[in-house]
Order: C-alpha cells, then sequence, then structure tokens
C-alpha cells in the first residue's frame, strides 16, 4: 500500500489541475486554498479517528496529518460559522422532477409529467408533490428555484408546467454545487475501485475516440446530449422502483444512497490522453477503433 502513495498524490495534483486553473482565473492566491486543505485534513481525521468513549487528543491528530499541534489546535478551537441559510440544493432539486416524471399521479398513461395546480384541494398539486420530496422547504421557495433555472414554468390560473426533465443552475454560485456534490461521488467510486481489495466494483466506464473531426462536434454534443437523458431517464424509473418513499413494497435494510451520472468531455487531442488510454485499466475504459 506504501508503494502506491506516491501515485496517489500524483493522481490527486492531476484531479485539482483544472480546478487551479480556475482558481487563477479568478484571482484566488495558492494560501487560500492551502489553508482550506489543513482544515479539511483536520476536520477529516477528526472523523476517520473519532471514537465513542473518548475524544481525540490534537497531538493524535497531529500525528495522523503531519500538522504541527498548535495549528491542529487553533482550527479545531475555532469558532465554526453559523451554517448559511437552507437553500434548495442540486439533489432536491434533481430529486423533486425526477419524482415528478416517474409518480403515477404526476404522469399520464405515456409517462410524460402532467401540468400541475400549485395548490389543490383535492387531487394531485405541486404543494403535494414538494411536500413528498421534503418538509424543510416551502414548496414556493422549490417552485421558485425551478422557474428560475428554466425546468418549470408557471401559466395561467397558477398551473406548473416542468420545461425539462433536468435541473441545470444557471447562476455560477449554484453551479459550483454540483463540483462540489458529483465530482466527490465520482472520484470516490474510482478510488473505491481501485482499493476494492475484494469487494464488489462500482459501475466506471468510459467509451472514448481519439480521432473525430471538428466539424462534426456540434452535431456529436447534440447527440451524446440526447443519448444520455435518454439513457438517466431509464434509470430514473429503475431506481424509483426501489425507492421506500415511492414504493411501499421495495426492498427493506438499512438507508441507502444510490447515483448514476453520465458526462461527456472533448477537448483537442494531445499526445498525454494517447499515454493514458493505453495505460488504462482492463475494464474501465473502452476505446472504438
Amino acid at each position: 500500500m506504501e508503494t502506491l502513495r506516491p501515485q496517489l498524490v500524483r493522481a490527486t495534483l492531476e484531479t485539482l489541475r483544472p480546478i487551479v486553473e480556475r482558481l487563477l482565473d479568478m484571482g484566488v492566491p495558492f494560501g487560500t486554498l492551502q489553508l482550506g486543505l489543513r482544515e479539511l485534513f483536520v476536520h477529516v481525521a477528526e472523523a476517520k479517528l473519532a471514537s465513542p468513549t473518548k475524544r481525540q487528543t490534537d497531538s493524535q491528530i497531529a500525528i495522523a496529518t503531519g500538522i504541527n499541534r498548535k495549528e491542529v489546535k487553533r482550527i479545531r478551537g475555532a469558532r465554526m460559522p453559523r451554517p448559511a441559510p437552507r437553500s434548495f440544493s442540486v439533489n432536491q432539486a434533481t430529486s423533486l422532477i425526477s419524482r415528478w416524471l416517474s409518480d403515477p399521479e404526476t404522469t399520464d398513461r405515456r409517462g410524460r409529467p402532467l401540468p400541475l395546480p400549485y395548490r389543490a384541494r383535492r387531487g394531485r398539486s405541486f404543494m403535494k408533490l414538494a411536500r413528498k420530496l421534503t418538509g424543510d422547504f416551502a414548496p414556493r421557495v422549490l417552485l421558485n428555484e425551478l422557474v428560475r433555472s428554466g425546468a418549470a414554468e408557471v401559466r395561467e390560473k397558477n398551473i406548473v408546467v416542468l420545461r425539462g426533465d433536468a435541473y441545470v443552475p444557471k447562476v455560477e454560485e449554484r453551479g459550483l454545487r454540483i463540483l462540489g456534490e458529483d465530482s466527490s461521488e465520482l472520484i470516490e467510486t474510482i478510488l473505491r475501485n481501485i482499493f476494492s481489495q475484494g469487494r464488489e466494483r462500482l459501475l466506471q466506464r468510459k467509451v472514448y475516440y481519439d480521432n473525430l473531426g471538428s466539424d462534426a462536434a456540434t452535431r456529436v454534443r447534440a447527440e451524446m446530449r440526447r443519448e444520455g437523458e435518454r439513457f438517466l431517464r431509464r434509470i430514473d424509473r429503475l431506481l424509483s422502483r426501489y425507492d421506500r418513499d415511492r414504493n411501499a413494497q421495495a426492498p427493506g435494510g438499512e438507508r441507502t444512497y444510490a447515483a448514476l451520472g453520465v458526462y461527456f468531455f472533448e477537448s483537442a487531442y494531445s499526445a498525454k490522453q494517447a499515454g493514458n488510454g493505453a495505460g488504462s485499466r482492463p475494464g474501465t475504459r473502452r476505446k472504438g477503433k
């Protein structure tokens, strides 16, 4: 395992490369990231070394992280900032749209999403749909976010119509939530597969071609988006059968979170990418010829 440490560090640096490029574009200095990394190391170590019987000492965490004890004490003793007011997260927005598209009460016989009155004493309504998802937010807050993002619109007589099957934040601040929520899941999947040690490997596949003409770029993007959305709609219906909030007959057991994502990437060809393809692990990538 120790022989993998340098490789893991190099892989981590390569993972951070595009983020560092954006940080430099926005004028964020190295010291800001360095401070955040120190705090992250301390908090993660504190959680991993946690004991139900006694609190971990600053010295133990200093040894585990390599950060001096004085700095560990400062970080652990600092007053945590007050949490920001809860807002509509990417996952919650996605869940609401998913439920709208899969719930028999909010779809027609062909599975198409039905227009919903915002409020109704009887029958379906947007308020009832939103409250199935969570009681933490007022339905109006959820609706305002969907309308703001373009995922839904409100028509005459307060009828809410779903305009698409995905939630795509338009504001950069909200868009960055995707970076924090989704990229960590992808990286955790890759790391689990690398260090699985006998555990079942999770789905991790990539299809790539390295000699596409740039004249086809617009067409390829459109077709990849269409095929990806079609695939995710099928996965949405599949997972909804096992979600106990939607199916009372779904299998029991400990509450578990599961997600499947699809992404498309393109860039100018480079020898580096060719090298990565040649050195890929069997079963995780597929190159068309």
